[in-house]
């Protein structure tokens, strides 16, 4: 039986560092995921794609931390963070309540929240509570037929297997655009765009996650059955040049508040093909819809 982490929605002290370390007690995940804090403002989360970290987020980070007070988190298994343990499946419910957790933590209650792909997945599994005052989703998974499920788990498996293969050479591949594009290919249209840390640091990371077979496999059978419920103010961006657009679009007619907008040219990360749009149409959607108490 799939075990679901809850916790009761108390008040604790905001952290004092931007980073947090995460420890396992009693046989299950303490909240403190591993934190990137930076700025002030209204609270807006950040969550990353499978494999990645918040490092994927770094590219929109700085500028919008000018205007939020940026919560970019590792989901559980990710980056910096520990996987569920015991009997927890990392399904978008699971994954969800670490977050929340996490959030619980830093003091955190009424938030804004931004995901990529399973982030996206997992932000829209956040928004089913009135803490979210509004959801930005970016490219989201969840809504593939049987068949894009399968083709979907192969894919992310074989995208595995390259990594494994190639992190004894990330160090060289990361220092010249060509080689940062041999892996990053598959996900974005300007790969080459990504620093050489943050391709080393995510390359790496992608062939090391712990959680990264448990959360393909639970994905491909985990569907959102809630999105007729959510009222938070929601917004869909979607680039031109993902193979998911068909399944994005699926999410319009069943989220009541959705609106979509395009990244024109943008593959599957798009905060990394054109950073500087996603960042625009970010700030400019939040400040249509201010944190509400």
């Amino acid at each position: 039986m799939t075990a679901i982490l809850t916790r009761p929605l108390t008040n604790f002290p905001a952290a004092p560092s931007d980073s947090l370390n995460a420890v396992v007690v009693n046989g299950s995940v303490d909240p403190r995921l591993h934190v990137h804090r930076i700025g002030a403002g209204e609270p807006l989360v950040l969550l990353h794609g499978l494999g990645e970290s918040h490092i994927g987020w770094r590219p929109v980070i700085e500028k919008l931390s000018e205007s939020y007070d940026v919560i970019a988190i590792d989901l559980p298994g990710f980056g910096r963070s520990p996987q569920l343990t015991g009997n927890v499946s990392p399904t978008a419910v699971n994954l969800a309540a670490a977050v929340e957790d996490t959030l619980d933590h830093l003091g955190v209650g009424r938030y804004h929240v931004a995901g990529y792909s399973l982030g996206a997945r997992v932000a829209i599994q956040l928004a089913d509570t009135d803490r979210v005052s509004s959801l930005i989703a970016i490219a989201p998974d969840g809504l593939g037929t049987p068949l894009e499920r399968v083709q979907g788990f192969i894919a992310m498996l074989a995208g595995r297997g390259m990594a494994m293969a190639l992190a004894p050479v990330a160090g060289p591949l990361s220092w010249f655009p060509a080689g940062r594009s041999v892996f990053f290919a598959g996900t974005r249209s300007l790969p080459w765009q990504l620093a050489p840390a943050d391709a080393r640091a995510l390359l790496t990371g992608y062939a090391d996650a712990p959680a990264y077979e448990s959360t393909n496999w639970a994905a491909m059978f985990d569907m959102p059955t809630h999105l007729d419920t959510i009222t938070a103010p929601t917004l869909l961006l979607q680039g031109t040049a993902d193979p998911l657009t068909s399944q994005v679009i699926r999410y319009l007619p069943v989220l009541p508040q959705a609106q979509l907008r395009w990244v024109p040219g943008s593959h599957h990360v798009a905060p990394s093909d054109a950073p500087a749009t996603v960042t625009v149409q970010i700030v400019r959607f939040l400040r249509r819809y201010p944190l509400q108490p």
